[in-house]
């Protein structure tokens, strides 16, 4: 496997979540579906919501519910799928969803492994943990962002690093789909620094492609610590994604 399956695959999987086809995200067009729940989809029920974007290649797909689809292909006709998240049409968007109930609630920018980066050697001191054994580190505070504790997203496979028999770090992932496991990580404060994320992640990448998964990752744009860690593990971004919420007044009063 190489750079250019990897993305093929993350395009096959997207057809799949935004009930589209693969030639939708070589169209540099914007299109709007009907969301479905189809076979192979990620778990974690995005195609329920009002509304779940992303952008891939050039295009940008959205995936909503039948009550919006008119109204948002007359909103974004005419526009530039690369440019489809900037700040003028996201509050045009947001008065659409405001109107139906919901809010935007989520931007995130996923990222994907280059197989061909040299693969990851252990700098500390490693302990694999497979789904079995995961149960045991449910209270483990290191692993509250690493572990997922999803039940329609298991957790799957976890590698530690240890100092004096202690677990410092941690990164585990997912299985968000029969194609792509995502990973989460996270180092206790005073151990931070030293490299121990970039590593774990690393590693984890490099098992996950060898057990015939795609690894990945999302971060918001402000997360400049999270990208940094994926890049010096070998990640390159890949394709962006916004979901919606049902509307709250909390979201409506942040200050």
């Amino acid at each position: 496997m190489d750079k250019y399956d990897v993305v093929k695959t993350v395009k096959k999987q997207l057809a799949i979540d935004m009930n589209c086809s693969e030639s939708d995200f070589e169209s540099c067009e914007i299109v709007v579906t009907e969301a479905a729940k189809n076979p192979g989809r990620n778990m974690f029920g995005d195609c329920d919501r009002m509304l779940n974007g992303c952008c891939f290649g050039g295009s940008a797909v959205f995936s909503v519910n039948r009550e919006l689809i008119s109204e948002l292909k007359t909103l974004f006709a005419g526009h530039d799928p690369s440019w489809i998240f900037e700040p003028k049409t996201l509050v045009a968007l947001e008065e659409k969803l405001y109107l139906s109930g919901h809010n935007i609630s989520d931007m995130y920018q996923y990222y994907v492994p280059d197989p061909e980066v040299a693969k990851t050697e252990e700098k500390f001191d490693i302990q694999w943990i497979e789904q079995d054994e995961l149960k045991q580190y449910l209270d483990l505070s290191v692993a509250q962002d690493a572990l997922g504790f999803d039940e329609g997203a298991p957790d799957i496979l976890a590698v530690a690093a240890k100092d004096n028999g202690k677990i410092v770090g941690m990164a585990a992932a997912s299985l968000d789909s029969p194609l792509f496991w995502q990973i989460g990580a996270q180092v206790l404060p005073e151990y931070r620094g030293q490299g121990i994320a970039t590593n774990l992640v690393g590693l984890l990448k490099d098992e996950t492609l060898k057990r015939g998964a795609i690894p990945y990752f999302g971060s918001f744009s402000t997360h400049a610590v999270s990208q940094s860690v994926g890049y010096a593990a070998g990640f390159f971004p890949c394709w962006s994604k916004i979901i919606s919420s049902p509307r709250t007044d909390e979201f409506l009063g942040y200050r």
